[in-house]
């Protein structure tokens, strides 16, 4: 099944403004006077035309991504044709078949009556936990599936579980790592702990179980098959997303960036700054105290921040410049065409997918898709063995 089409589809992360240009010179009436039918006439022709003319300047209205008139004073394109690139698709093993069946088989565990709680068993539980005698947020859970050695609560927490029988309630007297959120690192917490169920992963599914509870399968050879055609396409999805970046990459190194405009250094900018908060505000952490657990002063931060800013500002006219150099435009028949394939891809309407993710993010995914296509469809792409690809590994771009 062919994966969706992500907006802002490449790792790189991109921002324009769209912008409209039009001139409309200003109508003024003129006074009335009497008119023969012969002027009425020449005056209707007359008016109908101005109206077509208007309708089709109108027409060459141009919508771009960058609101750059000029966009060759700020940017001199190389070449984005004729690439070398290397395809290199990972093969799937025996061993990650297996792997991946072993961990799709946790969701198909078996209560076990009577049994104690063991490593790699699947364990449902209810739990509270206090600090100093009071309850903190993300410190309680009902009815919450856990795999015993995965660390999932906090450290300690699936060692206390081990030995645990269904039914049974148990204090866990554990310390969050210094390296914890900042509001928790390091302080003792206390978890109250009722074991629900005790499950186990079935260890070797047969050929009747497959049957009996996996849909649109006979027999584990089949589901193994299965699986392993899923993992091919999940790996060549991957190495498509690579060869796009590195096609990327080499278009934006054979650019020369002559000026970049302020305003959309500005934006990137803002956009590295949300994405360091949010990072910040995960870690449950303040900005200025999460640079400084990154490690970075704040030169270095505000240093980083610029650059990344320049980054964004060098994406978006590269893009608009090829753009312009292959007469793409958005609200083209391309366009179009492109907009009504991400509407069947999203099963959703025009206001909808605008609604959901916005004007400009649209205009620019479809357009960002466009040029990374051009991009491709113009490559030399060599495909490669994965296990014969070590010295090429290093240069997935070809040069």
């Amino acid at each position: 099944m062919k994966k969706k089409t992500v907006l802002a589809m490449l790792v790189m992360c991109m921002v324009f403004s769209a912008s409209a240009c039009s001139d409309k010179s200003a109508e003024k009436s003129a006074p009335e006077k009497t008119e023969s039918s012969a002027e009425k006439t020449d005056k209707a022709e007359e008016k109908t035309e101005t109206k077509e003319d208007t309708k089709q300047e109108e027409e060459k209205t141009e919508v771009r991504l960058v609101s750059v008139s000029d966009i060759s004073k700020y940017i001199t394109v190389g070449e984005y044709k004729g690439l070398k690139l290397n395809n290199i698709v990972e093969p799937v093993s025996d061993p990650e078949v297996d792997t991946e069946i072993e961990f799709r088989l946790q969701d198909k565990a078996e209560e076990v009556k009577g049994g104690t709680a063991q490593s790699g068993d699947q364990v449902r539980v209810s739990f509270t936990g206090t600090i100093d005698g009071k309850s903190f947020e993300g410190g309680s859970e009902e009815d919450y599936d856990l795999v015993i050695g995965e660390g999932a609560v906090a450290d300690g927490f699936d060692e206390g579980i081990v030995g645990m029988k269904a039914g049974e309630t148990k204090e866990l007297n554990l310390t969050f790592p210094e390296d914890y959120t900042q509001d928790l690192a390091g302080k003792a917490v206390e978890f109250t702990v009722t074991v629900n169920a005790v499950k186990e992963p079935l260890s070797e599914p047969t050929d009747q179980w497959v049957a009996d509870n996996i849909e649109g399968y006979d027999n584990i050879a089949d589901y193994k098959a299965g699986i392993r055609s899923e993992q091919e396409e999940s790996n060549e999805q991957t190495a498509e997303n690579q060869v796009r970046y590195a096609a990327w990459t080499q278009v934006i190194d054979n650019c020369t960036i002559n000026e970049y405009p302020e305003t959309l250094v500005e934006v990137g900018k803002k956009l590295y700054e949300q994405q360091v908060e949010t990072y910040a505000k995960y870690a449950g952490m303040e900005l200025d105290a999460y640079i400084e657990s990154s490690g970075l002063t704040q030169e270095e931060y505000q240093s980083n921040m610029e650059e990344y800013g320049k980054n964004v500002a060098a994406q978006a006219l590269v893009c608009q410049a090829i753009c312009d150099k292959e007469g793409f435009a958005i609200g083209d028949d391309d366009y179009q065409k492109a907009l009504q394939d991400m509407l069947t891809e999203y099963g959703c309407t025009e206001d909808e997918l605008i609604q959901t993710y916005g004007q400009d993010n649209v205009e620019q995914s479809i357009m960002l898709n466009r040029v990374s296509n051009l991009i491709l469809e113009n490559a030399n792409v060599t495909e490669v063995q994965a296990d014969s690809s070590a010295d090429s590994s290093s240069d997935d771009s070809g040069n």
